[in-house]
């Protein structure tokens, strides 16, 4: 299958960014380096493409219905213009996704990973086919432009080229403005664990709405951002990749993301398997790790509690912001405490590091 590319291909090109196949679409890896690239959008601001990730429309009579039907989290009590983590569970309660959901008064829009823009819609389809819900999910993926502007200086950066106010627009909420002259959806969310805003709009005008918040964000030292760096600040806030923190082997509970399920519901798919694994209580559980210098932690590396190897590493990398190697891992249950040492096994070698709190990285508010 030939390599995918995304609206703004070319001025990642025109940048000078390194790409690399990201899940069948050449996609920027870094820039300028990724710990700079960290490191700058902690201290200013960052722009990121992610017009690979998958969206959803939802719209007619049932839209509500179907997603209270599918989505772990409790969608009644969102208020319109607000947003809500959650997942995806297929009937053992395990992960098919981690999705972010925005309910509006006439719809919903539901964005999902890269890697679940096909299997997931295939997915939602056939649960309101199976259940004859009366509504229309459309994948707009291809049709629509996704931005990420994320860092202390995004309203900053943002406000000149928007036409609403974004000083009232609250952390995971949502709204209409129009960004360069264009329709625009725009919701305070990302995942970098910094205030910012992902964009959506018309792929059409992509190269036009990129080149300005480039040119915006020029004096105040905001600049392109790569999936290299996007993947450590995401590590260092505490936000899970699917596929590694997550996947159809490590469920929510396990993962330390319980708050993105509703137990209490009983018609959405997965809830009463993984309700009864939390009344039967987890074998396994997550931990943060972290440790002055020594080796860098990978995704696989065994995790090592006296001479038992007692689970593995999900994400590791250096953190320029915490000035550790820092790892999240799944362990079983009660054998890597908060303080204790644990090790990381690294080429036939282990490594000491310490189990700290989580996450390693909280901006001030």
């Amino acid at each position: 299958m030939a390599i995918r590319t995304t609206p703004l291909h070319a001025a990642h090109a025109e940048h000078g960014a390194r790409m690399v196949d990201f899940h069948g679409w050449d996609m920027p890896v870094q820039y300028e380096g990724i710990l700079d690239e960290t490191r700058r959008v902690r201290a200013h601001g960052g722009l990121f493409d992610l017009c690979h990730m998958g969206r959803l429309v939802l719209t007619g009579p049932d839209r509500e219905a179907l997603v209270e039907h599918v989505f772990s989290g409790n969608f009644a009590t969102l208020k319109h213009g607000r947003a809500k983590y959650g997942f995806l569970l297929n009937d053992e309660g395990f992960p098919i996704d981690d999705v972010l959901v925005y309910r509006e008064p006439e719809m919903v829009h539901i964005v999902i990973n890269a890697t679940g823009r096909e299997a997931d819609t295939a997915w939602v389809h056939d649960r309101q086919t199976a259940r004859g819900f009366d509504c229309n999910v459309a994948n707009v993926s291809d049709d629509q432009a996704m931005i990420a502007l994320q860092g202390p200086a995004s309203e900053h950066v943002l406000q000149p080229l928007c036409g609403g106010d974004l000083s009232a627009l609250r952390y995971y909420g949502h709204m209409h403005a129009p960004v360069c002259g264009h329709a625009t959806f725009m919701a305070r969310t990302g995942y970098t664990g910094e205030d910012g805003f992902e964009l959506f709009f018309d792929k059409a005008h992509a190269p036009e709405v990129w080149a300005a918040l480039v040119d915006s964000g020029r004096s105040l030292e905001v600049k392109p951002i790569g999936l290299g760096a996007r993947d450590l600040l995401r590590l260092e806030a505490g936000m899970p990749l699917y596929g590694q923190e997550i996947n159809l082997g490590i469920d929510p509970l396990e993962a330390g993301l319980g708050f993105g399920v509703d137990f209490t519901k009983d018609d959405t798919v997965g809830i009463p398997a993984l309700r009864a694994r939390k009344e039967a209580g987890s074998t396994r559980e997550a931990v943060s790790l972290a440790q002055q210098g020594g080796r860098v932690p990978r995704t696989g590396c065994p995790v090592v509690a006296g001479e038992e190897v007692v689970g593995e590493v999900t994400s590791g990398g250096v953190s320029p912001t915490v000035g550790k190697n820092i790892a999240r891992a799944i362990v079983k249950a009660g054998s890597a405490p908060l303080g204790a040492t644990v090790h990381i096994e690294i080429r036939g070698r282990n490594h000491p590091m310490e189990v700290v709190a989580h996450p390693f990285y909280k901006r001030a508010r």
